[in-house]
């Protein structure tokens, strides 16, 4: 090697990458961390909860309205079913109205709402269809579909759904609009790249991260739905366990077992709490 030659240069491949962090920008605020803990200590809480317990959330005892014990850490119910082991189970019956709901209202309204922004007499009805929903009230879209159906989980997740529809659609129909403008689409367009790859490669992605945002709202929507459904009595059905099935039934009983409204109204505000500090984080990141 000659004294004037240049000294070896680090192939581009093999230099260091930048670290990506941990977390998303969302979770690394104070309120989404807030949100975040609040929210995995109510689902950890109802997934491990009746485990550690070890107490059936079904079975009955003689001791009816009983108060807090080493037995029945918050008491009884009117017939004899430890409280908290339900409280615990009924946020079991929350996660699994959440995963059922959003995800199935997420992907039918982001489908809609892109087939409506690639079409526009498709459009047309689709908005249409977005303002009809919008204009029902959830609860009352509920209380509707009660009526036309029965009450019980299927009649909740369909109203969380219907609800939730219209925010994924046109969110998605807004994300899809305002990719397809953008200069780098427009000149892939102009060179001759396929329509499909273009969606692919370009517009879906940011297409998602928006709907991504929407997430924790529609969740947090969700859990209020099916609370709200459960307190009128045309939500989950007893025997079932549900929050909001406890608050109707234990309001009942307030003042000789506090316990038993008690339990569900602090779970609830806690899942709801964590929930909405969640989505104002990842709003306020996506907009930043």
């Amino acid at each position: 090697m000659t004294a004037d030659a240049a000294p070896l240069r680090r192939p581009p491949l093999l230099r260091r990458l930048p670290r990506r962090p941990a977390l998303p920008a969302a979770l690394r605020t104070p309120r989404g961390r807030t949100g975040a803990v609040l929210v995995a200590l109510v689902v950890l809480l109802g997934l491990l909860g009746p485990l550690l317990l070890g107490t059936d959330p079904y079975r009955q005892g003689r001791q009816a309205l009983a108060g807090p014990s080493a037995a029945h850490l918050l008491g009884t119910d009117e017939v004899g079913r430890d409280l908290l082991a339900r409280a615990l189970a009924g946020v079991r019956t929350e996660l699994l109205v959440c995963l059922l709901a959003v995800p199935a209202a997420a992907a039918l309204g982001t489908l809609l709402g892109l087939l409506g922004g690639l079409n526009r007499l498709l459009g047309e009805a689709v908005q249409r269809l977005f303002d009809l929903l919008l204009g029902c009230h959830g609860l009352l879209l509920g209380l509707a579909l009660a009526l036309l159906l029965r009450p019980g989980l299927g009649t909740v997740v369909t109203t969380i759904v219907l609800s939730a529809l219209p925010s994924f659609g046109r969110q998605a129909r807004a994300a899809l609009l305002g990719q397809l403008a953008r200069d780098h689409v427009v000149a892939a367009r102009v060179l001759g790249v396929p329509r499909g790859r273009v969606l692919r490669r370009h517009v879906l992605p940011n297409v998602a991260d928006a709907t991504t945002a929407l997430l924790a709202v529609a969740m947090a929507h969700a859990v209020k739905i099916e609370g709200g459904l459960s307190v009128l009595g045309l939500g989950v059905q007893p025997p079932a366990p549900s929050l909001g099935t406890m608050i109707n039934t234990g309001s009942k009983y307030l003042f000789l077992q506090p316990g038993y409204a008690l339990a569900p109204v602090v779970l609830l505000g806690l899942l709801v709490f964590g929930l909405t500090l969640l989505a104002d984080s990842f709003n306020r990141e996506r907009l930043r």
